[in-house]
């Protein structure tokens, strides 16, 4: 299911959650937002949507996910969840997505290997050193930088994801700073896989919106590149 996604003449938008654009009580039991997010990413036309809520309280975090999940299943989304190896695991996630200071892939591979691998990279000796016969796909970036969270690694330029493109056996994932504006400058690299945060859910009523625009810019300058 996930690699039939990932094909040479399709664009695929993967959006991924933040603590500031999720509620934080763990008093609240409205479930409705998290809901509502994943319905407007799938209208708007993503096709996978990770889970990640680093500071929430972790009983919300459980609630959310499930949440989250149902209504990717409900529709047609292709579910991941952050960091939590054994909150994907519980609630029959489709897989993790772990960085470079989590528990590392071959780990989870060992213990959970029902779940599909996303992998963090931010440079190009990372992406060399990724155990490619465990990872599903990796990351790369910040590309263009983020306003999401603060991230030692700089911002790598559509040069080095032209440089990781060709090193990874899997598909990349560019992501950071990734927006309707510069999407096409990573489409042009050859990469059709994006992953947004800020950009798609800063503003809850324009997610659908905001997903059709970078799909359409892509979806654009795939078709000029012939």
């Amino acid at each position: 299911m996930f690699h039939n996604l990932i094909r040479g003449d399709v664009f695929t938008l993967y959006v991924v959650t933040d603590d500031k654009f999720l509620p934080s009580s763990a008093s609240r039991k409205d479930l409705s937002y998290i809901k509502d997010v994943v319905k407007r990413c799938a209208d708007g036309g993503a096709k996978i949507f990770q889970y990640r809520a680093k500071l929430i309280d972790p009983i919300f975090q459980v609630k959310q996910a499930i949440a989250a999940k149902e209504e990717c299943e409900k529709n047609g989304l292709i579910f991941f969840v952050n960091d939590r190896v054994d909150l994907a695991y519980i609630i029959g996630a489709y897989g993790v997505h772990v960085g470079q200071e989590d528990i590392p892939p071959e780990l989870v591979k060992e213990k959970f290997s029902i779940l599909r691998i996303g992998f963090s990279t931010h440079n190009i000796t990372q992406v060399k050193s990724v155990n490619y016969e465990i990872v599903d796909y990796i990351s790369f970036g910040p590309v263009f930088g983020t306003r999401t969270k603060e991230s030692r690694y700089p911002a790598t330029g559509t040069e080095n994801l032209c440089k990781a493109l060709k090193i990874s056996r899997v598909p990349v994932v560019a992501i950071g700073g990734i927006n309707s504006s510069n999407v096409r400058e990573i489409v042009r690299t050859g990469c059709k896989f994006v992953a947004c945060i800020s950009y798609v859910l800063e503003n809850h009523k324009e997610i659908t919106v905001r997903c059709k625009k970078i799909i359409r810019e892509a979806m654009d300058e795939i078709e000029l590149m012939g």
